[in-house]
């Protein structure tokens, strides 16, 4: 759980909060660190669970095996004309001086990773509330084909970036 605030990040920002698996990621990259993400983007790729990225108008979550750069996800807004990726919500529930959750403002966000009898990961949950409003957001990943790398990462620990 986690408070996050969005008021100053409009359109074409992202407010990111992701797990990768950089702790053990051995080699140094492109960047002269360790870094690591699903995209490659310091020459390393790992597996990546984005808990957050959103600014006012768009909050998306994903779930990304080490070579899969598109992942799966849930969430709203974003994209640009012609867009098709997830809506988990509608446009009067997310966004500035919005019904459910008003951007404008500092709000709360609950993750959790559910898993089966044998401890698999089988989804991804998050919720967003906010003080004073009744009708919190909630989106759930599951049916990811890279279930599997992401239970064995989160066993071993991933870094919050």
């Amino acid at each position: 759980r986690y408070t996050t605030d969005l008021s100053g990040s409009t359109c074409g920002c992202n407010g990111a909060l992701y797990l990768t698996s950089m702790h053990h990621n051995t080699h140094p990259g492109e960047c002269s660190d360790y870094y690591c993400d699903a995209n490659s983007v310091c020459g390393h790729a790992c597996a990546e669970i984005d808990l957050q990225e959103a600014n006012q108008f768009a909050w998306h979550s994903t779930l990304h095996a080490s070579t899969d750069s598109t992942g799966f996800g849930a969430g709203y807004g974003g994209g640009g004309e012609g867009w098709n990726g997830p809506r988990s919500w509608m446009g009067h529930q997310y966004g500035p001086f919005r019904e459910c959750i008003d951007t404008t403002m500092p709000f709360d966000v609950a993750v959790s990773f559910p898993a089966d009898a044998s401890c698999q990961l089988t989804s991804l949950k998050v919720v967003l509330s906010q003080a004073g409003k009744s009708c919190p957001l909630s989106s759930e990943i599951k049916g990811y084909s890279g279930m599997e790398e992401l239970t064995e990462a989160l066993r071993r620990g991933m870094t919050p970036t």
